[in-house]
């Protein structure tokens, strides 16, 4: 069955799109996201493994795309 996101998970949806710097990756929205495996948390960089910033998946793009298909 599909789970249907939230206005609350969609908005954070393009947050992690547009400025991921400015979630906190203990929202609950996020953390829904990513048991959706709409989004995951990975590093900035290779020589940073400390600094995390959620990132969307293939599936994070494919709903935003539908969202905005032009």
């Amino acid at each position: 069955m599909k789970k249907f996101l939230t206005h609350h998970e969609l908005a954070t949806l393009l947050l992690v799109l547009l400025a991921p710097t400015q979630i906190s990756l203990t929202d609950p929205d996020l953390n829904a996201l990513q048991q959706d495996s709409l989004v995951e948390i990975t590093s900035v960089a290779p020589d940073a493994p400390d600094v995390l910033l959620p990132r969307l998946t293939a599936q994070g793009e494919a709903i935003l795309r539908k969202l905005n298909p032009a």
